[in-house]
């Protein structure tokens, strides 16, 4: 027996209705335990490029809207310093990474936090060896090629697009502390 477009077509659509909502109930029982998982990555973050502080008593400041495309949040550390989380595009998408500045400005630590870069070349970026040449900067940093010099970060081989994608943002929260944050004084 031959089924009719129609008929076809309703179950079709009765078994699409009945799949979204078992779909959204799952991403509604899951959505706070997702969130709460992210905060405690970011958490961490926080406390591995800002070291000195209790990032249980991080206070959240507003991102100026001139830098709201950048900067995904600040945190900060009272008597240490600030925790930004900032996303650049690298070669294979968004590079999100955690920058602590103390208050004098200086870098503290830099952690990649997610990335979709390619394994082997720009998933190096995660790597102390790289990350580790950002800390004690309080200058703008450019990224060369080979042996790097004062205010200068050596790029990873076969992975400049990545590299200069994290130096962007590590030069972007570097601004907006110079910009709004140096003395301590911004709005929480």
């Amino acid at each position: 027996m031959k089924e009719s477009p129609l008929r076809l077509g309703l179950t079709l659509l009765i078994i699409a209705g009945i799949m979204g909502l078992i779909l959204g109930g799952v991403n509604a029982a899951t959505k706070d335990i997702i969130a709460k998982k992210v905060d405690e990555v970011n958490r961490a973050a926080y406390g591995a490029v800002l070291p000195e502080a209790d990032t249980t008593l991080m206070e959240s400041l507003t991102v100026d809207d001139a830098y709201a495309d950048r900067i995904l949040e600040i945190y900060r550390a009272p008597e240490c310093g600030y925790a930004f989380r900032v996303s650049t595009k690298g070669y294979g998408g968004a590079v999100v990474i955690a920058v602590g500045i103390d208050l004098s400005g200086a870098i503290t630590g830099v952690q990649v936090v997610e990335h979709s870069e390619t394994p082997g070349l720009g998933a190096n970026a995660s790597n102390p060896a790289f990350t580790d040449q950002y800390t004690g900067a309080a200058d703008p940093l450019t990224v060369v090629k080979g042996e790097a010099g004062a205010n200068e970060v050596s790029a990873i081989s076969g992975a400049t697009i990545t590299s200069r994608s994290v130096t962007d943002s590590v030069n972007t929260a570097l601004s907006y502390f110079r910009e709004f944050l140096k003395g301590g004084t911004a709005d929480v």
